[in-house]
């Protein structure tokens, strides 16, 4: 058994899946197997995950029968994993040659740790320079208490840091338990960071250990062209804020950084499920005469 699963979802992504692929075998660490999830795709994606599972015997290829929704999708290479890790990584993303390794490296030296991040960059293309986030505390301030770590990593952390390195057990925990009251592919990725920086569970490395996050201009069948209505983004909105209620009531953290965390999460939803703006947009939008 491999220390390490990484799960590649795709479905229909034969313009990146290849590059994506090759980044991956080329991984300093070499202890890890590639599960890849095609959602019955329909342009060639399928012939080149074939060839490159062919020459690759750590490269597991599986062809859906029919196209699910990318969080059952998710959902089934996560169900693949028996390894002690796992990191999902989509078909258009990108790291470092030293990420898994890094990654492996702080969760063997943190056994609280159910989650490891690095650096994100973000790419858009175009004349846009790359954005690097890194991660936003030192080693030192890692080992002191849970409050300030916690709220940092609410307010300076990355959606990114779900394709970081999960202890697999902690992972199915988090998912499972968020997907259970919050089932929306808009934001749920949120929650079960959250749920991982409520375990006190969330560490990372400052220096390397980079995942390339590409903002491209790629369809995505699953993800709706029109922009939701002011009563969906609301509702949704609403839902996401209890669900974060719900999971810091269910968390072991102490009287203080629960009365912290609890204060802020009107906030967090407001950052991480639908912002201010938008929702101001949309009322505005509501009031124009038809």
């Amino acid at each position: 058994m491999p220390l390490i699963t990484v799960g590649v979802p795709v479905y229909n992504g034969a313009s990146l899946i290849g590059e994506c692929l090759e980044n991956l075998a080329a991984q300093t660490h070499r202890d890890f197997e590639v599960v890849i999830s095609d959602n019955a795709s329909t342009d060639g994606t399928t012939e080149i995950c074939a060839a490159f599972a062919d020459r690759d015997r750590r490269f597991r290829h599986i062809i859906q029968a029919k196209t699910s929704s990318a969080n059952d999708n998710f959902l089934f290479v996560r169900n693949q994993a028996s390894s002690p890790y796992f990191a999902f990584r989509a078909f258009d993303d990108l790291s470092s040659p030293d990420f898994l390794g890094r990654l492996a490296g702080l969760l063997n030296a943190t056994p609280r740790a159910r989650l490891a991040v690095g650096q994100v960059r973000q790419e858009t293309g175009g004349k846009k320079k790359p954005k690097l986030f890194r991660y936003p505390l030192s080693s030192k301030a890692d080992d002191g208490g849970p409050t300030s770590r916690i709220v940092q990593q609410m307010f300076r952390g990355s959606t990114s840091w779900y394709y970081g390195l999960w202890r697999t057990e902690g992972l199915i925990e988090s998912f499972d338990r968020v997907l259970a009251e919050f089932d929306d592919l808009w934001a749920s990725d949120h929650l079960i960071l959250l749920h991982a920086m409520l375990t006190d569970g969330v560490r990372g490395v400052t220096d390397g250990a980079t995942f390339v996050q590409r903002v491209l201009p790629t369809p995505r069948a699953y993800i709706p062209k029109a922009r939701p209505s002011l009563q969906t983004m609301q509702s949704r909105n609403q839902r996401f804020e209890a669900t974060a209620r719900n999971l810091l009531a269910e968390s072991d953290l102490d009287r203080m950084t629960r009365a912290a965390v609890s204060a802020l999460i009107p906030l967090y939803t407001l950052r991480r499920c639908h912002g201010a703006k938008r929702l101001l947009q949309a009322r505005l939008k509501a009031l124009k005469p038809v």
